[in-house]
């Protein structure tokens, strides 16, 4: 589609200036309509014809490799400025490649009444992200292997994320609760085997573990076909917590919708909070004071340590360790009073801001957080010495839910499940943001990918965390945490005030048409969240408000290689399994 765009947002450039750019259009001709670089991304907008060969082709060439498909999406372009009469729907891929560590998109042009083929024979993990994209969108994907609906009720008669569908929906709250079937029957009925000579010792039995389980935290469901206690086929069943935050990121102005993002992954709110921001200030060309950048990493990391930390006390409460609860959530609550202290709150932060942050740390805040570092070894090491060479622990975790990095990769696993499987790749290294590149930490990789060493890699990305909060917190720069644009940026309120222009940027940044618009443009952004990659595409049409809010959720991407990882295990390791992944419901099911 050819997009009306800003100068300073697009530059179409020679398709051979870039590599990937210019075998693509080499190989593929006319199917590749067009190659854009935006906001320093390239992007090839294809055909759709062919998409399986392309994508498959940007796999396996040669000097190109791009092994994973970080996210799979969609924007409907029905009311986009200058879409004209070109395809109503873009399926959008986000490509990455380990061995080169280089990004490329791909969208391909889809029309209202057409359907493409699936990208899952390329990528397994395209699996759920399709099933995502036919539910939002109804657009659907030809070979796809279960191409059913995955966050809305099976009988819902809408795709809400099209352009046409009003943000408090079509009167569907009044009637879908009472009738929704769910899954009737025997959902495994349709994949039935040929039947065994002798019924009675091949009989299978149907088990549904949670949402009304403690080791499911009333969240998740899991619907188990088992042959004894043996685990033969899985289905997870999600959606329990969609409240449409793509949707509201359609309907929010930028900074509002950072109040969307603390409920996404509760237990690190601060982590989304900073990781959006950086999404609409890279699109927007803003690089944010020193300071504010390390502010940012000292309340990221202590939020993974937080976030581990709530991890670790329920994943041993799951299996059976309650000692190691008590102790975990000691630490938490220290770093809730630290949060508390420099945002006002303890859960639904709100911290950050378009182009920083909302105010400035406390005069304390470095002996707050000292003090909580120099403290936190110790208590590491306590749960250490319970867990790490405790023959229970050791048993119920080494060589269960095993999956390998090559498979982590075709499932598009990142974060500790991915670095558990052996695979290196750490935003903060592999991409830096913010002051990361001037700090000093390794990053910890384990060999066997299973739960205990999903276990330890955890448990080192703690030590790691704490040193690299020490780093931050005692090379804090002086300055101001915000960017000095008063068309970005609120006055502080004492010259609201008292000063008539501060009054007026202050009117002009919250009234509707005004204030913060990025330019037209498209952009992805990632960072290392404590369950991996959290990316945040964002389509802007140079108004106040997203066009399309995409949210790329480690625990979504993570969460659909579940069946094969406990296919042949035991009733008891579907508990240690899911709780090594720390599956949070609210970035799940967004």
């Amino acid at each position: 589609m050819a997009e009306e765009t800003t100068q300073e947002a697009v530059e179409t450039t020679a398709a051979d200036s870039h590599v990937a750019s210019g075998k693509l259009q080499e190989r593929f001709g006319d199917q590749v309509v067009e190659i854009v670089q935006i906001s320093g991304q390239w992007t090839a907008v294809c055909r759709p014809d062919r998409i399986v060969e392309i994508l498959d082709f940007l796999k396996s060439e040669p000097g190109l490799e791009f092994d994973r498909l970080a996210d799979l999406t969609a924007v409907d372009y029905s009311e986009y400025p200058g879409a004209g009469q070109q395809a109503r729907f873009h399926v959008v891929y986000e490509l990455y490649s380990h061995s080169l560590n280089q990004r490329f998109r791909v969208r391909a042009q889809v029309g209202e009444t057409e359907s493409i083929a699936s990208a899952c024979p390329v990528w397994r993990g395209a699996e759920w992200p399709e099933r995502e994209v036919f539910d939002m969108f109804g657009i659907r994907f030809e070979g796809h292997p279960d191409l059913r609906r995955i966050l809305m009720p099976v009988n819902f008669q809408h795709f809400p994320l099209r352009k046409d569908y009003p943000l408090k929906g079509k009167g569907e709250r009044d009637v879908i609760a009472p009738e929704d079937p769910g899954f009737v029957g025997n959902p495994f009925a349709e994949q039935e085997d040929e039947p065994d000579e002798d019924p009675i010792s091949s009989e299978k039995m149907v088990l549904n573990l949670g949402p009304q389980h403690p080791a499911t935290h009333g969240t998740l469901r899991l619907t188990l076909e088992l042959d004894g206690e043996k685990i033969h086929r899985c289905i997870p069943d999600i959606g329990y917590l969609h409240t449409g935050f793509e949707k509201l990121g359609e309907h929010h102005t930028y900074n509002q919708w950072v109040t969307v993002t603390d409920r996404m992954n509760y237990l690190s709110p601060l982590s989304n909070n900073i990781g959006y921001a950086l999404a609409v200030e890279q699109l927007m060309g803003l690089e944010v004071p020193a300071r504010a950048q390390y502010v940012r990493v000292v309340l990221a990391e202590l939020s993974r340590i937080a976030d581990h930390m709530v991890w670790l006390g329920t994943h041993a409460l799951d299996i059976g360790a309650m000692t190691v609860f008590l102790y975990t959530f000691e630490q938490r609550e220290r770093l809730y009073n630290i949060f508390e202290l420099v945002t006002g709150t303890r859960l639904t932060t709100s911290y950050t801001r378009i182009g920083g942050l909302g105010w400035d740390v406390p005069e304390d805040f470095h002996a707050v957080v000292t003090e909580f570092t120099a403290q936190f070894p110790a208590a590491l090491e306590e749960v250490d010495r319970l867990l790490t060479r405790n023959r229970i622990w050791i048993d119920r975790t080494k060589g269960i839910g095993v999956i390998s990095g090559d498979d982590a990769i075709a499932w598009n696993v990142t974060g500790p499940m991915l670095r558990g499987s052996g695979v290196n790749y750490d935003l903060r290294k592999d991409e830096p943001y913010l002051c990361y590149e001037d700090l000093d930490f390794d990053i910890p990789v384990g060999a066997n990918g299973d739960v205990y060493d999903r276990y330890l890699v955890r448990m080192e990305e703690l030590r790691q965390s704490n040193a690299l909060v020490n780093q931050a917190v005692n090379n804090l720069p002086e300055g101001s945490v915000k960017v000095d644009d008063s068309k970005v940026i609120l006055p502080e309120k004492d010259q609201v005030y008292t000063g008539m222009e501060s009054l007026i940027h202050h009117f002009k940044i919250t009234m509707d048409d005004h204030g913060l618009t990025p330019p037209i443009g498209e952009i992805y952004s990632a960072t290392e969240a404590p369950n991996g990659e959290l990316g945040f595409y964002v389509v802007s049409d140079g108004t106040g408000y997203a066009y399309r809010m995409r949210v790329r959720p480690p625990s979504f991407m993570n969460y659909q290689c579940f069946p094969e990882m406990v296919d042949g295990l035991m009733v008891a390791d579907v508990v240690a399994v899911l709780g090594s992944m720390n599956v949070i419901a609210g970035e799940l099911d967004r």
